[in-house]
């Protein structure tokens, strides 16, 4: 009788389970397996922002000293928003900007794609109405393809404490000389309590299963078995954080305010428990 009523029973259960997992099931009889989820909401106490930063000179130094200038002024007034904001560089990259015909010109160095033609058309404009106020012209469009300057960039990860200053640091950033930057989540330092309450009420709903299908199979329902996590183990890895000790630049004025409401982090569990099921 208990094995064609598990047998019944594995068959209304909604998510599937791990072939073992019903293996071991049937090995047992006078048992009930169930599959349950539960899900709870956190309110964030963190935001990721992703920056883009960059630097134009004529020389490769003048390039990378633009660049340092503008990464140095962008943090020290995001520090003012957020004194406890983590910074970590990721790509950091060089290269030369160059004008005139370079579309099939073997100085290219090969094929260029379109998105670094677009750069160089946009960074010849800038530079060339750089030399117009100085009396040069290095950046003349028209030519040759040739060497007119340089770029240097860098992408930034940077994680703020103050989650309801993550808008304002976007238009603060902007302002300080990031080429973009934005929002690109909200999420939990420690979400060890978070998942904690996700197992309990994962838990509670596989007991409340397992309660309803015993009743109805006329049995009661024993102590639990054995339980299964039914999505794994996952490994979140972290990399090195890097802190800069910068003062904080002027402010001719305060940063405008960027009003937010963030979604609640969510927090899922996944358990395939069993359960006895007594006479």
């Amino acid at each position: 009788m208990y094995r064609n009523s598990l047998l019944l029973l594995l068959a209304v259960i909604p998510s599937p389970l791990s072939a073992q997992a019903m293996v071991d099931s049937l090995a047992r009889p006078n048992t009930i397996l169930v599959s349950a989820s539960g899900k709870v909401e956190t309110a964030p106490d963190m935001a990721t922002m992703a920056l883009s930063i960059r630097g134009e000179g004529k020389t490769p130094d003048a390039a990378t000293a633009a660049l340092a200038a503008k990464q140095k002024a962008i943090f020290a007034g995001l520090r003012g928003l957020d004194p406890k904001l983590e910074v970590r560089t990721g790509d950091i990259a060089f290269r030369e900007v160059r004008g005139g015909n370079c579309a099939n010109s073997s100085d290219s160095d090969g094929a260029m794609s379109m998105a670094q033609m677009a750069d160089d058309l946009d960074d010849a404009a800038t530079m060339a109405s750089t030399d117009a106020a100085d009396g040069s012209s290095t950046g003349n469009a028209k030519g040759p393809c040739r060497v007119i300057g340089h770029r240097a960039t860098t992408e930034t990860s940077i994680r703020l404490a103050s989650v309801k200053d993550a808008g304002t640091a976007v238009g603060l950033a902007g302002r300080l000389g990031a080429a973009s930057a934005r929002v690109e989540n909200f999420g939990l330092r420690d979400d060890t309590a978070a998942a904690r309450r996700a197992l309990d009420q994962a838990m509670a709903n596989a007991r409340s299963q397992a309660a309803a299908l015993a009743a109805a199979s006329g049995s009661r329902l024993g102590p639990v078995v054995s339980i299964m996590n039914g999505d794994g183990n996952m490994l979140n890895r972290r990399g090195s954080v890097m802190m800069y000790d910068i003062a904080q630049a002027p402010q001719d004025k305060p940063p405008i305010t960027i009003d937010i409401t963030p979604t609640p982090v969510e927090t899922s569990a996944q358990l395939v428990v069993t359960f006895a099921l007594l006479p």
